[in-house]
C-alpha cells in the first residue's frame, strides 16, 4: 500500500476544491492506498472525511499534527478561529480527530509538544513528506503552507500531483 500525502490549504476552500479532494481521496481509497494528512481544517478535513465514508476502520488513514491533540485544538480554538475559519469548523474537526483517535489510536500520529509555533507546524510538513510515497496538492491562492511541503516534497523526490491552483 502507498501512502498519498493530500496537501492544500487549510483556510480558505471552496465548493470546487471540496469536490476535487473528496473524488482525489475516493479513487486513492478504491485502489487499496491510504491517505495521509496534517490534520488541518479545509483540505485535509474533506480529506478525513472522505476517507472515513469509505474506510471507517481508518485502516487507510494517516493524519500528523504538530502536538498532543488537546493542545492542537486548544490552539485552533485560541489562534485560529477567525474569518474564514469558524468555530463550527473547529468543532467538526475537533469531532473527527477525536474519532479517529478513538476507532484507530494508530491512525493519528501526535507530535510530543504542548505548545505550538510555526517551527511545529513546518516539522509536521518534514513528518508528512517522510512517511509519503505520492503527493496530491490542492493550493488555493497560492498558500504558502502548501508550498512549504511541495517543495519539500519534491526535493525527497515523490511524485507530486498538482491539482488545479485555485483563486479564490
Amino acid at each position: 500500500m502507498k501512502w498519498i500525502l493530500f496537501t492544500g490549504t487549510w483556510k480558505l476552500t471552496n465548493d470546487e476544491v471540496e469536490q476535487d479532494v473528496r473524488k482525489a481521496a475516493h479513487e486513492v481509497i478504491a485502489r487499496g492506498d491510504g491517505v495521509l494528512t496534517g490534520g488541518a481544517t479545509g483540505v485535509d478535513y474533506f480529506a478525513m472525511d472522505e476517507v472515513l465514508k469509505h474506510n471507517p476502520t481508518a485502516s487507510h488513514l494517516r493524519v500528523i499534527i504538530p502536538a498532543r491533540l488537546e493542545s492542537y485544538i486548544e490552539d485552533y480554538f485560541t489562534n485560529w478561529c477567525h474569518e474564514p475559519i469558524t468555530q463550527k469548523d473547529i468543532d467538526n474537526l475537533a469531532t473527527i480527530l477525536k474519532h479517529i483517535k478513538k476507532i484507530n489510536p494508530a491512525s493519528l500520529l501526535e507530535m510530543p509538544y504542548e505548545k505550538i509555533t510555526q517551527d511545529h507546524y513546518n516539522l509536521r510538513h518534514d513528518q508528512e513528506v517522510m512517511y509519503s510515497d505520492e503527493v496530491h496538492a490542492f493550493q488555493v491562492n497560492e498558500s504558502a503552507g502548501t508550498q512549504d511541503t511541495i517543495d519539500k516534497s519534491a526535493k525527497a523526490g515523490l511524485p507530486t500531483t498538482h491539482h488545479k491552483k485555485y483563486r479564490i
